[in-house]
């Protein structure tokens, strides 16, 4: 409004003076959850405090039964109108154009054109049975646990997002239990070794094709197996977060939202020097610009490297023994701990939350200890 308003006694009513005078008396409360302010009228026109605090109250109390209203008499959105306003506002986070692709291709069909009053766990669970049987156009395969998974999680998200920003009361059908997540082996084994690492540089200094394509994607490899930093982290790497006098790169953990430092290994720091000439501070190191490189732009062009180096005749659902770009990570704290790192350390470099997550790189310390034991003093 842009009028100063002075209190009087009474909860949410004020007023102003004009230039006659007279005193102009406003309410003030929630609608659709939202402040408003209204005029009511002025003392000249028999308008007192009182009357507008009586006027206030009543038009509360209506607000008050508008909310409490059943859903059925309620403008409830469509899971698609929800879909693309959270799309929208999260427009500049680096899984953004993946969950777009994850909605389209499995979500929209059955829930986009539904009130998210009319989506119960029933509905998606259905959709859930029926996505377990369907088989992937890309991979010729049935859509692997974690993929369902990802459409489950989705969904809540979706839903949690509308319930917070659109204060609705519906139920979020994935929660407690009400849909099933499948179980998910995510334990690879598979790691790079050092001759392998060598045949893996080795291919993309000498790989035919556009440069600029195989600058970054060296920058990229050789980034993840220096710092052990997840994929989307790597992409969000900007000139800024790297200091080359100390030899470290701020790392942005994005499943806990937070940052952590990784450190240059002695290949990189030519390379990055090279990479971040002409750079602004808000560029991002992979991609060159401010704008973030995709998941899926750089899985197109490292996938098929994987698969002709080190993939020949493993079924594509062999997880345990597949090469992905996650493997780069893996290879980081596999080799620390096979160089005798101490696990503490391994999981400070890998930022993880738990210290479970890290022990299962201890059994590549084979001889871890065995020094510590030889000295002991326990003969007399």
């Amino acid at each position: 409004m842009g009028l100063k308003l002075e209190k009087t006694k009474y909860t949410g009513v004020f007023y102003r003076e004009n230039i006659d005078s007279e005193k102009v008396y406003y309410i003030r409360y929630k609608k659709y959850g939202k402040s408003v302010t209204e005029k009511i009228g002025t003392s000249k026109e028999g308008i007192t405090a009182a009357y507008c605090s009586k006027i206030r109250a009543k038009q509360t109390s209506i607000e008050r039964l508008k909310d409490e209203a059943p859903l059925s008499k309620k403008e409830i959105p469509t899971f698609d109108q929800m879909a693309n306003e959270y799309f929208e506002l999260k427009h500049d986070k680096p899984d953004n154009e993946n969950n777009k692709g994850r909605y389209r291709n499995h979500l929209k069909a059955v829930l986009g054109n539904l009130k998210l009053n009319e989506i119960d766990s029933d509905i998606v669970n259905n959709l859930i049975k029926k996505k377990k049987t369907e088989v992937s156009p890309k991979t010729n395969k049935k859509y692997a646990p974690k993929t369902i998974n990802d459409m489950i999680n989705l969904t809540g998200t979706i839903f949690n997002y509308a319930i917070k920003q659109k204060e609705l009361k519906v139920n979020n059908p994935v929660v407690n239990h009400k849909v099933e997540k499948l179980k998910v082996d995510n334990d690879r084994e598979r790691y790079l070794d050092s001759n392998e690492i060598k045949k893996l540089i080795e291919y993309l200094e000498n790989r035919e094709g556009k440069d600029y394509v195989n600058e970054y994607i060296m920058l990229f490899v050789k980034i993840s197996l220096s710092t052990g930093a997840r994929l989307t982290s790597v992409l969000t790497i900007t000139k800024a977060d790297v200091n080359l006098n100390q030899e470290t790169i701020t790392i942005k953990n994005h499943k806990s939202n937070r940052t952590y430092t990784g450190h240059i290994h002695k290949s990189l720091k030519l390379l990055l020097e090279k990479r971040m000439q002409g750079l602004s501070p808000i560029d991002y190191l992979i991609s060159g610009t401010p704008n973030i490189l995709s998941r899926t732009a750089i899985n197109k062009v490292l996938q098929p490297i994987f698969n002709e180096l080190f993939n020949q005749g493993l079924a594509n659902d062999d997880y345990k023994r597949r090469v992905v770009i996650h493997t780069l990570r893996h290879t980081f704290a596999s080799l620390l701990a096979i160089n005798g790192t101490p696990i503490y350390t391994i999981k400070k470099l890998m930022d993880h939350s738990d210290i479970n997550q890290t022990m299962r790189y201890a059994k590549l310390q084979p001889e871890a200890g065995a020094s510590a034991v030889k000295e002991l003093k326990i003969w007399m």
